[in-house]
Order: structure tokens, then sequence, then C-alpha cells
């Protein structure tokens, strides 16, 4: 009896050891193996129908379908704008939006007789095209658009008849001290960077350019490969690619040129220009120096930090301006950061230094808690009154990942105060600030604002 105790015992013990051996081991996980974890299912958003394609030429297709839509929205958009212009031919990619377009004066009718409408322009970065349309005419629409971009070709008559135009606009411009005031302010920090000029040129440069350079943009820029078009709307990704395939698969390919150009000189220390005016109304003063690229990691940061900038001074602002405002400038390249503010001329020098002593404690001292939160609080909710279409947009731009516009509450929420005074050292290393004063500033600037 005992000896039969002590058989079962030890038989339970060897089965226990058993269990342990590496054979059972590899057993046991080959099991797990064959019956893995079922992964969670992330839970929908307004991006997750999302569809990305691209034509043999290289032209992006990027599509939501919403079958709720009334209008189907397109966004056309050349990855180069006036950034490009050649030295001393600034308005040259503005001229050569412009020559296409004169081929067809009636474009815009012919677009409004099938309930749809277009617009266009440019700024430094992109060259874009924007369209409204019924699902049920998305395919003549665009084959309006085709015949201009792909097709037709720079026609002398056009050429010249945009040049005039342009000419005319230029020397009839009459800015107001708002705009004299930002365009001083760009060229006083990019100097020859092509951040530094306007978009249409001047007299002297439009009527310099010929119709070889408009060719040469043409060729150059307006490339399949180095566009992106976003639809939004009751049209299927299947039915667009076909669309798009139909007439813009003959668009030629090439090789993208790159925006490589030199840096802006640095600024070492606080630069002053004075610009008189003596019937400005007020004193315009625009302040600031370059921050970062869209790309740039801490673009967001740079963001609420203009946003607590623009409540440090705001209180003091609206009892003395009739506007006045802090912003960061999305850009392909590192875009201003600058505050802009309209002032009465016996004010304007204190308010001046106000504002650049508050820019530079960025750098120096501590954001609180209460000020960094109604920042980002601040950012989130203006972030989420953007539609979908422009963040698919600004993905395709400015080459930000795809998740941008999922993730972009939570980047916003992990900045911290430590970031904000991180980042304000980072562009104040970088360069001094730069102040443009506007208006009756001889009289009212004795010093330095």
């Amino acid at each position: 009896m005992r000896f039969s105790k002590l058989l079962t015992m030890l038989s339970c013990s060897l089965l226990l050891i058993g269990a342990f051996t590496p054979l059972a081991i590899a057993q046991k996980k080959d099991k797990n193996k064959s019956n893995p974890p079922i992964p969670e299912v992330p839970p929908p958003t307004p991006y997750s129908n999302v569809r990305r394609d691209n034509l043999l030429n290289g032209l992006q297709i990027i599509s939501l379908e919403r079958a709720g839509d009334p209008m189907v929205k397109c966004d056309l958009v050349i990855r180069a704008g006036a950034m490009f212009d050649l030295v001393g031919k600034t308005g040259q990619a503005a001229l050569t939006q412009a020559t296409l377009l004169a081929v067809n004066p009636r474009l815009k009718e012919e677009v409004e007789s099938l309930q749809a409408k277009i617009d266009w322009g440019l700024n430094w970065d992109t060259t874009w095209f924007h369209i409204e349309t019924p699902a049920n005419n998305f395919d003549a629409v665009f084959e309006i658009l085709a015949r201009l971009l792909v097709v037709e070709n720079i026609r002398p008559d056009a050429f010249k008849h945009a040049q005039q135009e342009q000419l005319d606009k230029v020397k009839s411009a009459r800015l107001t001290p708002a705009e004299q005031a930002d365009e001083a302010f760009l060229k006083a920090i990019y100097g020859v960077h092509p951040y530094g000029h306007n978009l249409d040129g001047v007299e002297t440069t439009v009527a310099g350019i010929k119709q070889a350079d408009i060719y040469d943009y043409l060729k150059r820029f307006y490339l399949a490969n180095n566009v992106s078009v976003t639809i939004v709307g009751a049209i299927t990704h299947e039915r667009a690619m076909r669309t798009f395939r139909t007439f813009f698969g003959g668009w030629t390919k090439g090789q993208i040129v790159p925006a490589t150009f030199r840096q802006p000189m640095q600024i070492a220390q606080l630069k002053v220009v004075k610009v008189e005016v003596a019937d400005a109304p007020n004193v315009e003063l625009r302040g600031g120096l370059i921050g970062v690229r869209h790309t740039d990691p801490d673009f967001l940061t740079t963001e609420v930090m203009a946003r607590i900038l623009n409540a440090r001074l705001k209180r003091e602002a609206e009892s003395i301006s009739s506007g006045f405002a802090v912003k960061s400038s999305p850009r392909v390249l590192a875009g201003p950061f600058y505050f802009s503010a309209s002032i009465p001329a016996d004010q304007a020098s204190a308010f001046s230094r106000k504002a650049t002593e508050n820019f530079a404690s960025l750098a120096s001292s501590a954001v609180s808690p209460e000020e960094l939160a109604a920042a980002k609080s601040s950012l989130i909710e203006e972030s989420a009154a953007y539609p979908v279409e422009h963040y698919l947009r600004e993905i395709e731009v400015f080459r930000l990942p795809k998740n941008y516009g999922v993730n972009i509450k939570a980047n916003i929420e992990k900045i911290t105060a430590a970031d904000a005074q991180r980042v304000a050292k980072r562009m104040f290393d970088a360069n001094a600030m730069t102040v443009v004063a506007l208006g009756r500033v001889n009289e009212t600037f004795k010093s330095n604002p």
C-alpha cells in the first residue's frame, strides 16, 4: 500500500517536471502562436476612409468620399510659388499662372455654366486652383481645366495680354500703410532670400520678364509629379481616378526642383527700420524674427508661443491699437514669427518696447501653467474647426505625416512650458529681433523702439 502511494507521488512529480521541459514550453508557445490575441480595431476618425493614389506620371490623388455633400470640393496644388521667381524677375510665378489663364478668358463663365465655381492664386510656396462642382459635372469641369494645364501651351498673345494686365496692376497698386509695413518687415528679415519679395513683382521686374521665362517656369515646375489633388465629396475614388487618368494622364513628369536657397543673413542685435509716411493715421508696427518651417517638430510650439504673447500684450493693445496680433506663419521654409500692431503715434514707441521685451522674455522666464493651458486650449479649438480637406491639403503641400490631422490635438497637449522656453531660445540664438515702424516715426521715435 505504501509502495503504491509512493509510486503515485513519484509519477505526479515527473509529470510536473515534464511540464517545464524545453519541449513542453515550446509546445505551449506554439499553441499560443496558433491563437494570437486579436488586435483592437482603432476607432474611426474623419480620415478613416481617405484614399491615396498616383497616376503613372506621378500626379497624386487624395480622395475622401462623403455621400451627403452637395458639392465635390477639389484643390489642385502645384508645389511651386513665388519663391522660385528668378532674381530680378519677381512676379514670374504669378505671370506664369496668368498667362495660362489668359488662353481662356471665359474660364469662370464656362465653369459656372456647369453650376460649379473655380478660384485660383499663389503664395510663396504654391500655385493653386480650387474647384467646387456637382458630382455629375465633375468630368466636364476638369476637362476644361486640363486644357489649360496639360494641353495648351504658352501662347504669345496670351503672354502679352497677361503681362500687360500685371503691369497695370502693379502700376496702379496703392498699398495701405499696413500692407507697406508687411512688405518692409519681410524685406528686413529675409533680405535677398525669396521670402523677402512680394508675389506680383514691381513695374521693372514684370516688364523685364520674357515669354521664354514663362515657358521655362512652366517646364520646370508645372510637372505632374509636382502636383497633388485633394477631392472631398460625393464621388468615389475610382471615378475620380478615371477622370484624372483621362484628362491629366498626359501631363508631363520631370525632375522636381528642390527649394534649396541660401539662408537669410543672421541679425546679431536688435534691428530697427523706420519708414516715414507722414499722412498715415497710425504707426504700423511689425516686430519679430524668422521662426521654423511647418515640418519642424517645434512648429506647433511656436503656434502656442504666439498665443501666449498675444494674451500678454492684448490687454495693453486693446486700449491703444486698432489692430493687433501675434502670428506664426506656416511655410515650406522657415516662416516669420512676429507681432503686428496699428498704434497711435504718441504711444507707438512705448508699445514697441513693451512688445520686444515680452518676446525676449519667453527665452529667459518661465511660462505660467495658466497661460500655457489657455494658449493650448485656444490652438486646439482653432485646429478642430478646420475641415478635413484643410489638413489633407496641408499634409501633401508641406509633406507632413499622413496622421497629422488625427494627432494634432495630442501633439498640442504634449507641449510644455519648458518647450516654449527652449524654442524661444533656439529662435533668439539664430536671430535678434527686427522691428519695422511705418508712419509718422521721425518725430515719435527719437530713439530706437
